[in-house]
C-alpha cells in the first residue's frame, strides 16, 4: 500500500511542480520576455520597481496573515517532523506557494527549491492522514513528497532521495527506500513530459579529467574559498536572526533596500543566478569582477533569508559554488573545458558544506549535467569542505543551525523512533467483546477460550474483566441463586455487572504509533486501557505489557 502512495504522492508532486514552476515563469516570461532568471535584461526601473513590489506585497500578506502561518520553509517542514508527527497545515503551504512565486517574480536572491520541499512535504502529509497511516507510514510519505518536489524541480530523482534522507531526517532509513524511489521517479516522469527537459547547465565540452597533482592543487584552492563564502553565508545569517523581533516592514524594506542597490549596480544577482553561470559556461564575458559578484550573491541571499523572506537557499547556493568554481578556474588559467568542470566541482562543494549533504550534491551535480567525469575531485571537494566547516567553524546545516537557535532539536532520540516506527498492536491483547447479559452458554464457552480478557460496555462505561473471573463466577452457581442470574425469554443469562467486580476502563481510537501511547500512559497515568483499532475490533493494551516490550532484549 505504501508503495501505491508513494506513487501516488510522486504523481501529484510533479504536478504541484509544473503549476509551482508556472506560477513563477509565466508572470516572469511576460514581463522579462525571457527566462524568468534573466534581470539584468531589464531597465534598471523594472528592475528596481520589480524588488520594491515584491517586499511591499510580501510585507502587506505576513502582516493581514495570523503569526501561526509565517512559518515556511525546510526548518519548519523538519520541526513538524519532529514535534508534531509529520503534521504539516495545508495552509501554511499555500502561504509558501504564493509568497515564494511573489518573491521570485520579483527577482529578490532566494531560490524555488525550498518552497519546493515545503510544498512537497505538505503534500505526503496530507495524503497520510487522508489514509489515517500510523507514524512510520506518515513518515515515508512525507520523505515521498520532499524526494518528489526536488526530483520534478531539478529533473534529479536519485538526489531527490537522497536530499530526503541527509537534509531533512539526517540518517538513512531503509524501510522508506522503495516508496521514496517510486515517487521520485513518477515525478521526474511527470515534470519531464509537462515542462520539459531542463537542462539547466550545458556541460557538454567537459573533456576526459586528468588527475593531476595541479589539479588537486587548484581543488584545494577552491574549497578554501567554498568553505569562506559558506561561513560567510551561514553567520551573516545567524547574525540576522537576532533581528527577528523587528517588524516585518522593517525587515523586508531593508532586503528591498539591499536588493534595489544590487538591482541597480549588479544585476545578475539577483534572483536564483542560474542566467550568470549559463553565461560563463557559454564562454561569455564579463565586464565586472567576477569575485564582487559572487561576494554580493552571498551576502545578498543569506541577507534576504536572514531577514523572513519567504524562500529558499539550495539554488542560489548552488550558484553561488558554481561562480566560485569558475573564477577558481580564471585563476588558474585554465581552458574552458576545466572551467565547466571547476563549476560543477565547486556547486558540489557549496551545497555539501552548507547543508551537509555530500550525497545528495555529488548526485545532484551528476544527473544535472549528464556527466561522471567529475566524480573523483568531486569526492574530494565534498568531502573537504564538510570536514572544515564541522572542524574549524563548527557549523552544521543551515537548517539545523535554524532549528537550535530557535530552541528546537534537529534530530529525535532512538528511544522516540524506535516508539515512532512501531503500532500498538506488538503490545496489544485480544478481548472477547460480550453484552452485558450473556447467555449461560455463552458463558460456559468460555472455558476453551485461549483469550484472557474479556471487555463489556455498561451504563455507557467500558468494563474489562478477566476470563478466568466470569468462570469463577459462573461456579457460585452450585451454592444457589445468585442475584445476576436473570430470565429473559426463558433463557438464563449472566449479567455481567453484577456478577463481577470489573474495571472501568476508557476507549480511545488507535493511536498513530507507541510513541502516541506511551505519552497517552503518562498523560493519563492509567494502567490499561481498550484500544478501538482500524479495523474495527478492539484490544487491550497495558503499561505493563508496554514496558516489557521496550525492554525485552532481541
Amino acid at each position: 500500500m505504501l508503495a501505491l502512495l508513494g506513487a501516488l504522492c510522486g504523481l501529484l508532486s510533479g504536478l504541484l511542480m509544473a503549476f509551482f514552476y508556472a506560477a513563477i515563469y509565466l508572470p516572469a516570461r511576460y514581463i522579462i520576455g525571457t527566462d524568468f532568471d534573466t534581470f539584468e535584461s531589464l531597465p534598471v526601473e523594472w528592475r528596481v520597481g520589480l524588488s520594491l513590489l515584491a517586499c511591499i506585497v510580501l510585507a502587506l500578506v505576513f502582516t493581514l496573515l495570523p503569526s501561526r502561518l509565517h512559518k515556511v520553509g525546510v526548518p519548519y517542514v523538519v520541526e513538524r517532523l519532529n514535534y508534531h508527527n509529520g503534521n504539516l497545515p495545508l495552509w501554511n503551504g499555500v502561504v509558501q506557494f504564493f509568497t515564494a512565486a511573489i518573491g521570485l517574480i520579483g527577482g529578490l536572491s532566494i531560490g524555488k527549491e525550498g518552497p519546493a520541499v515545503h510544498l512537497g512535504a505538505t503534500l505526503g502529509s496530507y495524503l497520510a492522514e487522508k489514509a489515517k497511516l500510523p507514524q512510520y507510514g506518515v513518515e515515508t510519505l512525507l520523505a515521498c513528497g520532499v524526494a518528489g518536489a526536488i526530483s520534478a524541480i531539478f529533473q534529479t530523482p536519485l538526489a531527490g532521495v537522497l536530499f530526503a534522507f541527509e537534509v531533512i531526517f539526517l540518517e538513512y532509513r531503509q524501510r522508506y527506500v522503495l516508496p521514496v524511489l517510486l515517487s521520485s521517479v513518477v515525478a521526474t516522469l511527470v515534470s519531464h513530459y509537462l515542462i520539459g527537459p531542463l537542462d539547466i547547465f550545458s556541460i557538454g565540452d567537459l573533456s576526459l579529467v586528468v588527475l593531476s597533482k595541479d589539479l588537486f592543487f587548484a581543488c584545494f584552492a577552491l574549497v578554501v574559498l567554498i568553505v569562506l563564502l559558506s561561513a560567510l553565508f551561514l553567520h551573516m545569517q545567524k547574525a540576522l536572526w537576532r533581528l527577528s523581533g523587528l517588524s516585518i516592514w522593517v525587515r523586508f524594506m531593508s532586503v528591498a533596500i539591499a536588493t534595489s542597490l544590487a538591482a541597480v549596480y549588479l544585476p545578475e544577482a539577483l534572483g536564483s543566478g542560474y542566467s550568470s553561470l549559463t553565461h560563463l559556461l557559454s564562454g561569455d564575458v564579463i565586464l565586472y569582477s567576477l569575485f564582487l559578484l559572487i561576494v554580493v550573491k552571498t551576502a545578498l541571499t543569506a541577507f534576504t533569508i536572514g531577514l523572513g523572506i519567504p524562500g529558499g537557499m539550495i539554488g542560489p547556493t548552488f550558484i553561488i559554488g558554481g561562480l566560485a568554481g569558475v573564477q577558481v578556474a580564471l585563476i588558474f588559467d585554465n581552458d574552458f573545458a576545466d572551467v565547466a568542470l571547476f563549476a560543477l566541482l565547486g556547486m558540489a562543494a557549496m551545497m555539501a558544506a552548507c547543508f551537509q549533504a555530500p550525497l545528495t550534491a555529488l548526485v545532484a551535480i551528476i544527473e544535472m549535467t549528464h556527466s561522471s567525469e567529475a566524480i573523483i575531485p568531486a569526492l574530494f571537494v565534498v568531502v573537504l569542505a564538510c570536514l572544515l566547516m564541522r572542524v574549524f567553524f563548527h557549523q552544521e546545516s543551515v537548517f539545523v543551525e535554524r532549528l537550535s537557535y530557535i530552541g528546537m532539536s534537529s534530530t529525535i532520540s532512538p528511544f522516540q523512533r524506535y516508539l515512532r516506527h512501531h503500532t500498538v498492536k506488538p503490545v496489544s491483547e485480544d478481548i472477547v467483546l460480550l453484552p452485558v447479559r450473556v447467555p449461560l452458554e455463552q458463558v460456559k464457552n468460555l472455558a476453551s477460550s485461549m483469550v484472557d480478557y474479556i471487555a463489556f460496555e455498561s451504563d455507557d462505561e467500558w468494563h474489562l474483566v478477566h476470563r478466568i473471573s466470569v468462570l469463577d463466577a459462573l461456579q457460585t452457581l452450585d451454592l444457589g441463586p445468585q442475584l445476576w442470574l436473570v430470565l429473559i425469554d426463558d433463557i438464563a443469562v449472566m449479567d455481567l455487572s453484577l456478577a463481577l467486580d470489573s474495571n472501568v476502563v476508557p476507549l480511545i481510537d488507535e493511536p498513530s504509533s507507541l510513541e502516541s501511547m506511551w505519552h497517552w500512559f503518562q498523560k493519563t497515568d492509567s494502567v490499561e486501557v481498550l484500544v478501538a483499532l482500524s479495523d474495527s475490533s478492539f484490544r487491550r493494551v497495558s503499561r505493563h505489557r508496554l514496558n516489557q516490550f521496550l525492554l525485552k532484549s532481541d
